[in-house]
């Protein structure tokens, strides 16, 4: 809520301070004393052009300030000009326009002859139908369907947008696996592979080399096997004489008893080695695939084939993409049923509450003095699809309004008045429940009313007033009785100039605006009793 502002400089008012109740506010004053000129000081918060003379002359720099105070924060607004610049300040800090009107209009709602956004804005009809209907647990419920849906759409578009390249991706990939698994290897096979090769290549040469071992050192009659057996009694009488080659001497026979080991071994491992040509190209292909592979990827044997693990895996995912896609547009088609179900809960739920709606609004204008008047609800039915679906269902709705008789009810925006607009916003914002912390500044709003009217509109003021604060410009007595607090506009001329005052009023001065309202400048003391009696059956008790 607004509670505190000041202006400064701005038009006739030099310099005022007001300090608002959280209730019902009501500002009065002599025609042309500047009632309205403090709405369109508060007005510089939502509208970014500065009208034609709200610069006083020599007057100084323009400064509007404003304090708005809600259950956990307080906010304050500050805008200043002069005939160069204008400055927008939050909390202190200066930002740009659109962000000083971005934060006040959380809190503002202004209805006068050119400030009727609110209600010129269709999706706030839909607002009140839905207050009015109590939809909120439907409404809800469709909010969470409808957030649903969106990551479901989104889900199934991110797969649309793979399976655009899942078939070229899919392809190379199983290439990359045909290639790995053609080699037909284990882990470790190449160490085999490579030994296999080296054997064949050079088959002819081991087993020659060996042959020419095994005869040389075992087998031929002058073979050193046979050499040394010749010799070792000999060796055994020399280390009796000369026991320092005795280590020498052991040595020699360990030599004599492995020769026929070492022939063992090497006509085993001979055994097998047979010179086969087409079996060693057929590995050396096997070992030039490999190596290549190796190069290819930049991996060993083991790490191409944990890729060829993971390559299986995303051919299986990008193979079962169509059944993702078709599992994700099953989950869209039953949570579409879903929030189309919500949405014709909540249609019902509006179509039914419209009727209702269009004949308490016309009662209620009706003691408004708009006798004739006529207002309708109109509910669009838009059928649900992907493309439309949204947070508050896919139903239009507009409030269609018409004053005169014989006049089809038209588009508010292009039929009524302010006042008519001003009348209109009371009868709606009196029949719901609010949102909390936003002012309602109404201007106009007893043009063309009095007696029993004015008294009307007064209880609906102060009706809104208890779960809202309402700031009101009026020229009527009985509006100004509702009051919780209630400011004097007066207006001076001096030194050749115009100023406005703001005074708020108390106990006997009160009483006498209100009977000034009543009968004019001459205040008799009968007067000042009705004006109190008004009071007393009006006012605002805690």
């Amino acid at each position: 809520m607004l509670s505190f502002l000041k202006v400064e400089n701005f038009t006739v008012v030099q310099k005022a301070e007001m300090e608002f109740s959280p209730y019902l506010n009501v500002l009065t004053g002599e025609t042309g004393a500047g009632k309205s000129i403090l709405i369109g000081a508060v007005n510089l918060f939502l509208k970014k052009k500065i009208p034609g003379g709200a610069l006083r002359p020599n007057g100084g720099k323009l400064v509007v300030e404003a304090l708005f105070s809600g259950e956990e924060e307080e906010l304050i607004l500050r805008r200043e000009a002069d005939n160069n610049r204008s400055i927008c300040y939050l909390n202190g800090r200066m930002v740009p326009f659109v962000q000083l009107k971005e934060e006040a209009e959380k809190y503002l709602n202004i209805y006068g002859q050119n400030d009727h956004t609110f209600l010129l804005n269709t999706a706030n009809h839909r607002l009140f139908l839905d207050e009015f209907a109590q939809t909120s647990s439907l409404l809800e419920q469709l909010a969470r369907s409808y957030k649903v849906l969106k990551v479901l759409i989104s889900e199934l578009e991110e797969l649309k947008e793979k399976s655009k390249t899942a078939a070229e991706r899919l392809d190379f990939i199983n290439f990359q696996i045909a290639e790995i698994e053609g080699l037909r290897m284990e882990r470790g096979e190449d160490e085999e592979l490579e030994k296999q090769v080296k054997i064949l290549s050079s088959a002819e040469e081991i087993l020659s080399r060996s042959e020419q071992i095994i005869k040389e050192l075992y087998q031929d009659d002058a073979s050193v096997y046979n050499q040394i057996a010749e010799n070792l009694n000999s060796l055994k009488f020399l280390v009796e004489i000369f026991a320092d080659i005795q280590p020498l001497s052991d040595e020699i026979e360990r030599l004599y008893n492995l020769l026929p080991e070492l022939s063992s071994v090497l006509s085993s491992l001979t055994g097998n080695v047979e010179y086969d040509q087409k079996e060693l190209e057929k590995l050396e292909k096997k070992l030039i695939k490999l190596n290549d592979l190796k190069k290819k990827y930049g991996m060993n044997l083991d790490q191409l084939l944990d890729k060829l693990e993971e390559l299986r895996r995303e051919s299986s995912l990008l193979a079962n993409m169509s059944f993702s896609m078709s599992d994700k547009e099953k989950e869209i088609e039953k949570e579409f049923l879903n929030y189309g179900n919500l949405n014709r809960q909540i249609r019902e739920k509006r179509k039914k509450t419209a009727l209702s709606l269009e004949k308490v609004v016309e009662q209620e204008l009706e003691k408004l003095e708009m006798k004739k008047a006529r207002f309708l609800v109109k509910l669009e039915e838009i059928e649900p699809h992907i493309g439309n679906v949204g947070d508050k269902g896919t139903d239009r709705v507009e409030f269609y309004f018409s004053s005169n008789p014989g006049q089809e009810p038209g588009e508010i925006k292009n039929v009524a008045s302010g006042g008519e607009l001003s009348r209109l916003m009371l009868v709606l914002k009196s029949m719901i429940k609010d949102e909390e912390d936003v002012t309602h500044i109404f201007d106009e709003i007893d043009s063309g009313i009095g007696g029993k009217t004015a008294e009307f509109v007064g209880e609906k003021l102060k009706r809104i007033a208890a779960t809202n604060q309402v700031i009101c410009i009026s020229h009527l007595p009985h509006i100004a009785s509702f009051a919780h607090k209630h400011f004097l506009i007066t207006k001076e001329f001096k030194q050749d100039a115009t100023f406005s005052w703001v005074t708020p009023l108390e106990g006997t001065e009160k009483i006498k605006e209100i009977g000034r309202l009543m009968v004019g400048s001459h205040v008799t003391d009968d007067v000042m009793k009705a004006a109190e009696e008004l009071l007393v059956k009006n006012s605002y008790r805690e």
